[in-house]
């Protein structure tokens, strides 16, 4: 039978390792708090949420261009903003300027929602990125680059922060669900 290496404890890492470690649980729990406050407040997720802040801002986009804006994969954006047309909160028109192209926009009952919504994680998440400098941006993405490489995960595009996986089951925003 082969040898596994040790288990690493905290105990055995240096100082900044155990910060990073520290630091990595504070950002997980704030922002997974801060998502399921949002769901308990408005029924949506935070996903949900960022996009129909984003066709807030810029009604008639396409599953594309919120892809572009969310920074994530067509398909991903494709199932929320599915969720989000079954709860009846975007509508999908045909383009005006062009039959071929589908075009997103926000019912009154989403206009109403995003009247009292709060800012979304995701949303946060990315002010604070912005505010960081070049070179504070570049280290961060450095580490978290080695940190994704020593873990063997992918570094293609992940699911919108905070929303179920695709394949699994979806919640239905409470805007649309039956009494």
């Amino acid at each position: 039978m082969p040898t596994r290496p040790p288990t690493p404890t905290i105990s055995t890492r240096s100082a900044a390792q155990s910060e990073s470690l520290e630091l990595i649980r504070v950002l997980i729990d704030g922002l997974s708090r801060s998502a399921r406050t949002l769901e308990r407040r408005t029924g949506i997720t935070n996903a949900q949420l960022f996009l129909l802040q984003q066709l807030a801002e810029s009604d008639g986009l396409s599953v594309n261009d919120l892809a572009e804006r969310a920074g994530t994969q067509q398909s991903t954006v494709s199932v929320v903003v599915s969720r989000l047309v079954r709860a009846k909160l975007v509508r999908k028109t045909r383009s005006n300027t062009d039959a071929r192209r589908t075009v997103l926009t926000l019912t009154t009952a989403a206009v109403r929602m995003l009247r009292n919504a709060p800012v979304p994680p995701a949303t946060a998440l990315l002010g604070a990125l912005q505010q960081l400098s070049s070179s504070q941006a570049q280290s961060l993405a450095d580490s978290l680059r080695a940190l994704v490489g020593a873990l063997g995960l992918s570094q293609q595009p992940g699911p919108l922060l905070f929303e179920p996986d695709a394949t699994r089951s979806a919640r239905t925003p409470r805007a649309t669900r039956s009494k």
